[in-house]
């Protein structure tokens, strides 16, 4: 008897089996994902600027997928606001992160998430831009062709010259960082060299090459000890104390490329470039310009194509 059951108990227990499978199979089956949501975010902004933010791109790989998918954003690691269109006012300086979830009403996929930052700047002095040589000075000029608050320039006397303190921010000419105007006057624009020639207030000039090289070769006694919203720049400089003995306040402004289709900015905190009024003897096209990079203890120099390449200017007088 027993030896005729055995069978019967085996197929019973292999359907359960297959059956069991199955089941835990439905459980464990993933649901396909949606890919791509986006939105349009400024990079930099002042205190008080007001976006509207709109959700685009979501798709799915399962085809169509979802007609109009849940939109749900938030501020940094504030809880989550459903919204079609997330309306984004921030009053105070600093670096603020925003984050849109897209998911399906429906719950048949799984939701899709993207972040973006956007640096909220102060352009007065001692704001955004502070440190050792960042501050105001009894030895100032106010550039009237430029908005009041954001037009006054520091100067220090090294030798026979008066020099900046701070960048070059005239508006009249120029790219600013990321194409946002409110970087201008504390991190300075870029200039192509023809510009840097015009560029500076009526009594003050581009310095020559002779003139840059008389502030010595080492790099250290340039540099402000400086931060931007609290990110310390030249922050990777392991073999130079930014003393800012000569009161320069160089900070790194990094250098455009103004000749691509869209320009490109780039080695913002780690590079500074500076233009002369020194042109290349040997090639029109070119001029002198002094650099500083943050893994050398040293002020360099060489050619650079006077219209495809814009930097940071300090005037002299």
């Amino acid at each position: 008897m027993t030896r005729r059951l055995l069978p019967y108990i085996g197929l019973v227990l292999a359907a359960f089996s297959l059956f069991s499978c199955k089941k835990k199979e439905e459980e464990t089956t993933t649901k396909p994902y949606l890919y791509g949501v986006s939105f349009d975010l400024p990079t930099f902004a002042r205190p008080g600027d007001s976006f509207d933010l709109k959700a685009y791109g979501v798709y799915t790989t399962e085809g169509d997928g979802v007609d109009k998918p849940t939109y749900k954003w938030r501020i940094g690691t504030a809880a989550f606001q459903e919204a079609e269109v997330f309306t984004v006012k921030l009053e105070k300086v600093g670096n603020f992160t925003i984050t849109c979830q897209a998911s399906d009403p429906d719950d048949n996929y799984y939701a899709t998430s993207v972040s973006h930052t956007i640096i909220v700047i102060d352009p007065t002095l001692g704001k955004t831009l502070t440190g050792t040589g960042i501050d105001a000075a009894d030895n100032h000029i106010t550039d009237t062709r430029d908005k009041a608050g954001e037009n006054d320039y520091f100067y220090t006397r090294i030798g026979d010259l008066d020099w900046f303190r701070n960048n070059l921010a005239y508006t009249g000419s120029g790219l600013a960082y990321e194409n946002a105007d409110v970087t201008s006057y504390p991190i300075g624009r870029f200039y192509t060299w023809e510009e840097a020639m015009k560029a500076c207030p009526e009594g003050w000039r581009l310095p020559t090459a002779e003139e840059w090289a008389a502030l010595g070769s080492e790099a250290a006694p340039l540099l402000a000890d400086a931060y931007l919203n609290s990110k310390r720049m030249w922050e990777y400089w392991p073999n130079a104390p930014r003393t800012n003995t000569t009161n320069l306040a160089v900070i790194p402004a990094g250098y455009a490329l103004p000749s691509l289709t869209t320009p490109a900015y780039k080695r913002i905190y780690d590079y500074a470039a500076f233009w002369t009024s020194t042109e290349d003897p040997a090639k029109s096209t070119q001029a002198r310009y002094f650099y500083i990079f943050v893994e050398d203890n040293e002020v360099r120099s060489t050619y650079g194509e006077k219209g495809s390449l814009a930097l940071s200017v300090r005037c002299v007088r």
